[in-house]
Order: structure tokens, then sequence, then C-alpha cells
């Protein structure tokens, strides 16, 4: 069974009365997950020098051929997993490295995405790396803050009137800055495969009685800034 640490940037917003303007972001990394499978045995390095040299070689020249030199500059490698099996199973697909990165984007404050790259024995791709192919798609060198968007969904109903906010991330369950802030929103970015894009998604809870929660989600496109959806959703407890 694969499981991963929850990774999201969390946004939390405070309605304030007596401030018009937005307050100040504090920026933060977002984190990895350990990725584990049962009856394989996990060896995790932070050295690419652990890795045979053909592997890396083969990593990075796939990596420079769909991000292209520009966006592989902002790509700084975390750690690896080096998988091997206590028994061979055909019907499974796991993979014998599994790479990740720390993704710098573009604009202020500074985000750092989480990137993953899953690699067969000979290198070759198992899982892509969660990041469009830059080299091919110019138009996706464009990254809009979630700040820029804003004005985009307060036209959806979204906010209220005079919201400060402060971003903080979840990392190994828990949350890094804490304050007495009303939490109405969740901002998440992504990557998505079906658009080949990073996306933000704007998550409001409308109501929230403790038996169930009604909520209104909102997912923008970070490179375009085009609307890709909205909808409401329910959720029970």
């Amino acid at each position: 069974m694969i499981t991963h640490l929850a990774r999201s940037l969390l946004v939390f917003f405070l309605i304030q009365q007596a401030c018009p303007v937005f307050a100040e972001i504090v920026p933060e990394s977002a984190g990895h997950g350990l990725v584990s499978f049962g009856g394989y045995q996990t060896k995790q390095t932070k050295s690419l020098a652990d890795l045979p040299q053909p592997v890396v070689a083969r990593l990075t020249g796939h990596l420079k051929n769909r991000l292209g030199e520009t966006q592989y500059a902002h790509l700084k490698f975390v750690d690896a997993q080096l998988l091997e099996a206590d028994f061979k199973n055909e019907h499974v697909k796991v993979p014998a490295y599994i790479l990740q990165f720390d993704f710098e984007l573009p604009g202020t404050p500074k985000v750092i995405f989480p990137a993953e790259i899953w690699l067969r024995s000979d290198a070759s791709v198992l899982r892509e790396i969660n990041l469009p192919a830059y080299a091919s798609s110019p138009d996706k060198q464009v990254f809009h803050a979630f700040k820029e968007f804003i004005p985009l969904i307060a036209k959806r109903g979204f906010l209220e009137k005079n919201m400060a906010y402060i971003i903080e991330h979840d990392e190994d369950s828990g949350l890094l800055k804490k304050g007495m802030f009303e939490r109405n929103m969740t901002v998440r970015l992504e990557y998505n495969e079906k658009f080949d894009a990073l996306i933000w998604t704007f998550i409001k809870t409308l109501s929230d009685d403790g038996y169930t929660a009604e909520m209104k989600s909102i997912v923008v496109n970070a490179h375009s800034g085009q609307i890709i959806r909205t909808k409401k959703s329910h959720t029970f407890r």
C-alpha cells in the first residue's frame, strides 16, 4: 500500500473590520512524504552519488528535455528512496528509485513546490515528474501566485470585504505556525496531469455544524488564470 504525508499550502483568512488591505504573507517550503511499499526494503539517501552514475545521467537528460534548461535550473535535489524487493511480484509496478526535488517558482512570496519522479532500475520513467513539460509549452513559463487571483475569485462571491491572510504549510501533519485565525479557506497548489499544469484550488467552508459541512471550491490554472471548474460539495462526519 502506498502512503503519502499530506502536502499542501494552507491559507487562513481572518476578517478584519479595520484593515482594508491584505496582511503580509509568511512564505514556507512545502514538505515531502515518504512512500512505502509492503514487502520492499527502502534505503534513503540525500546524495545522488549513492545512485549508479548511468541512472543519474539518464535522469538528468530526461529532466532537462522535459523542463528545459531554464526551469531545470530551479530544481533542487532533496532525497531519493532506493527500493529492493523481498519477493518478486510481476503484477506490482514498484519503482527502483523515487527521487524528490524542490522546485522554486517565480514571484513573491517565494513558493517551493515538492516534485517527485519514479524510475525503473534502468532509469526509465515509471511515473513522470509532477511538473509541466515546460520545454514544449512556452505558455506555461508564466506562473501566477495565488494572491493574483483574489480579485477573480472575489467576483465569484468567494471572499468577504477586508480580509487579511497568512500562509502556512502542513508537514508531518503539523502546522509550523499558529495564530488566532478563522479557518474558512484552504488554498492548495497541485499538478494536474490532464492539463499538464499547476493549479490553484481554493476551498471555502460555507457552513459547518459539526456533523456536516458545505464547501465551495474554485480551481484555477496557475499559468493562464483560466477557471477550470467551480463546485459545491458536502462532507459528513
